[in-house]
């Protein structure tokens, strides 16, 4: 369950746990622009969990935050250690462009392997939680199972 926003209408710091469901019920009914992107979101995610690649899910930003009308999205998709591009069918393939999956998704689509380093994937992560005023904020993990 998704901790309550903090005064700043952020989450508190940290990485929080939630399903698509959830994130979608607490961030993608409060106005139309938030459930474009919770459509854009469900869409993004539908691609990626396609590939049967997909290991897990972070998503950051205006999004996941009390702002009325969020900009986009921001992901980091994290594939398996097997993933390839060229091995997807080519609808599949607009996700790891990063200016197709912009145009597409209206979505910032960072994507890592899961071989990728635990202690830079954790700097990446760890990045994601200080917003642009550099206060410390905390960033959802997408439950895939």
């Amino acid at each position: 369950m998704l901790p309550e926003l903090n005064q700043d209408g952020n989450l508190p710091e940290g990485i929080h746990l939630a399903t698509e469901e959830e994130v979608l019920v607490r961030f993608a009914t409060s106005s139309a622009r938030r459930r474009w992107l919770g459509e854009q979101l469900q869409n993004l995610l539908g691609v990626a969990k396609s590939t049967e690649r997909l290991h897990r899910a972070f998503l950051w930003g205006s999004f996941v935050t009390s702002k009325e009308s969020p900009n986009d999205l921001d992901i980091l998709l994290v594939m398996t250690g097997d993933f390839t591009v060229d091995a997807l069918p080519e609808k599949s393939r607009v996700l790891f462009d990063y200016t197709d999956a912009r145009l597409r998704f209206h979505a910032d689509v960072f994507w890592t392997k899961a071989s990728i380093d635990a202690g830079i994937l954790a700097l990446w992560l760890d990045t994601y939680q200080v917003g642009k005023d550099f206060k410390r904020r905390g960033i959802v993990e997408i439950r895939l199972s």
